[in-house]
């Protein structure tokens, strides 16, 4: 039986230095409403990492075209990005691809690169690009790539997901002397060309032509939060409150809430994430053992906080009421 198709939209947005703390916490609210949309699959955040990669990137996998479309087309995603919108540099680049998954290596970096093709110019570009992929798989650290083309209704251009073991590689193969050939061949029926990159790779939601690792369990990513979580929150009950106490208590929690948010989703759970690779996404087949080793693993880093907050938090006298 073939593997369904999944809509994967990838979002590229620059932010303006000085919000990028809002900007967090304004995400962690747009994936939660996402979350609740039907046939929504799972979603990932990538913050910057310049120079290469000076965007946010945003990944949204739903179950079908139509589901996507849905929550693109939706009223509540149209006000979140109303509201955002101030602290935003330039457009959005939003690109949808259609593709199955399968088990195989992550990637540490891809290019996503959008391109404008001539009109009745289609074929002259995928006969080009076999071309160009032929030459970027001898290049060192290729992965594989995927080509989407224009999708009706969601976007015009060709949109290509390069991907490479490291920054080096694919840098190498961009500033190659090859490839700059191979872009003047393409001058007669390309009219624009744009690339960006992303740290992270996609490693978990493109096949890229090969093999890759699957998605961590809901129930694993839901305790590495759970693990991330707990001291942030400690830490703003122990130290950050006592100065917040003056405010009303919506306000205050309201800080505390966007601190939280933003840092836990970056770094917390970037570090976790890394730290806990083993277990979330092993390279091998995960196994009973493994998974239950986690479980303790996490509840027993859990507990160590929480006695080291109580030892903390001890002569702390409670506020009493008048």
């Amino acid at each position: 039986m073939s593997e369904p198709r999944h809509a994967t939209v990838v979002t590229n947005t620059c932010v303006t230095p000085e919000h990028e703390s809002e900007f967090a916490a304004w995400q962690a609210e747009m994936s939660r409403i996402v979350a609740t949309f039907p046939g929504f699959v799972s979603g990932e955040v990538i913050p910057p990492f310049p120079p290469a990669q000076v965007d946010w990137v945003i990944v949204q996998r739903f179950e079908t075209q139509e589901q996507l479309r849905a929550w693109l087309e939706s009223s509540q995603r149209a006000q979140m990005l109303e509201r955002i919108q101030p602290v935003l540099v330039g457009d959005d680049a939003i690109n949808v691809f259609m593709g199955s998954s399968g088990p195989g290596p992550r990637a540490e970096t891809t290019a996503v690169i959008m391109t404008k093709v001539a009109p009745d110019a289609e074929d002259a570009f995928l006969a080009w690009h076999k071309r160009m992929d032929a030459a970027q798989s001898r290049f060192p650290g290729y992965l594989g790539c995927e080509v989407q083309p224009p999708l009706e209704g969601f976007q015009d251009d060709f949109v290509t997901m390069l991907k490479f073991d490291s920054p080096e590689h694919l840098n190498a193969w961009l500033t190659s002397p090859e490839r700059e050939a191979l872009i003047r061949e393409s001058q007669g029926f390309v009219e624009k060309s744009i690339i960006r990159e992303a740290r992270n790779g996609f490693g978990n939601w493109f096949a890229f032509g090969a093999q890759r690792q699957g998605m961590a369990p809901a129930w694993k990513n839901n305790y590495i939060v759970l693990l991330g979580l707990y001291p942030i929150v400690m830490l703003e009950i122990l130290f950050l409150n006592p100065f917040l106490a003056w405010m009303p208590l919506p306000i205050s929690n309201f800080i505390g809430n966007i601190i939280s948010v933003g840092v836990l989703g970056w770094p917390v759970i970037w570090l976790l994430s890394r730290w806990f690779g083993w277990w979330l996404t092993p390279s091998d087949t995960p196994t009973p053992r493994r998974d239950v080793g986690g479980v303790i693993l996490v509840l027993a880093l859990i507990a160590i906080l929480g006695l080291v907050f109580y030892f903390i938090g001890f002569p702390i006298a409670p506020v009493k009421s008048i």
